[in-house]
């Protein structure tokens, strides 16, 4: 159990109806406080930290947006706050150290640990600003370098689906997807070996395209450029997966619960 302190009125009204939403235990103690009965301290911590992100940090992203960085447009603000929100409150970026050190930094001025029996709210704000406000205009730097980075990104995929669209359509293509690699059968059953698909990779102009590592994976689909692909996945989040998705479109299909039809070829 915690109890939990609020100096203004609008927090405290919030925090209950937050509290209320997720179905918690709890009671009022007076005009300030009121206290947390169950013991999920990582829950707790998590709705102060979205609170504190939603009520105070989300006005001053926006301030630093419109008079540092001259943004006026609302849905390319908010598409930055999307990204600012991903980096402080989720995992996205787990991957990406000086990223998740943001989360991180901002985390442990709301963290409830399990033997705290008090949190005053308004005292971690005060100590946060106080000590860690350089956070805000390196979040919204970094957002902005995302969406950024994004719509290169957007760029470069819908670059490929022209290329996709503009080739002769190749055959139908079976794809075991397994630990984020792909062995790719002709629809006759024949294996491409590595060798294979390195040759039709050189005999096809996408040595244009400057491949990341992981989008490296992408050379032998578009060198095939399969009528349809029928991928049979261990895991259908695989951003090499969705990459191909987003340009092959309607013509990969992920199948699930199904065997794969050359299973003793593998």
């Amino acid at each position: 159990m915690v109890k939990i302190k609020f100096d203004h009125e609008l927090d405290l009204t919030m925090f209950k109806d937050k509290l209320i939403k997720e179905q918690r235990m709890w009671r009022v103690l007076d005009d300030q406080k009121l206290e947390i009965l169950d013991q999920d301290h990582d829950k707790t911590s998590q709705m102060l930290t979205q609170m504190f992100y939603s009520v105070d940090l989300k006005p001053m992203l926006i301030e630093i947006l419109i008079n540092q960085y001259f943004y006026y447009d609302f849905d390319e603000m908010n598409a930055i706050l999307s990204f600012a929100a991903q980096m402080l409150l989720t995992d996205q970026y787990r991957d990406v150290t000086f990223l998740s050190d943001l989360r991180a930094t901002m985390q442990q001025y709301f963290t409830v640990d399990p033997d705290q029996s008090f949190f005053y709210y308004d005292k971690q704000k005060h100590i946060f600003f106080e000590q860690a406000g350089w956070l805000l205009e390196e979040v919204v730097a970094r957002s902005i370098d995302e969406k950024k980075q994004e719509e290169r990104y957007q760029v470069f995929l819908e670059s490929l689906r022209e290329y996709v669209r503009a080739r002769d359509k190749g055959p139908l293509c079976f794809v075991k997807w397994r630990n984020g690699e792909g062995d790719i059968y002709h629809e006759n059953g024949h294996y491409y070996t590595k060798e294979e698909l390195n040759r039709k990779v050189l005999e096809t102009p996408i040595h244009i395209y400057q491949f990341a590592q992981n989008e490296q994976k992408l050379s032998p689909f578009l060198a095939l450029n399969p009528r349809q692909i029928l991928v049979y996945p261990d895991n259908e989040t695989d951003p090499v997966l969705i990459s191909l998705q987003n340009i092959f479109d309607e013509r990969l299909v992920m199948i699930h619960n199904h065997t794969f039809p050359f299973e003793n070829q593998t």
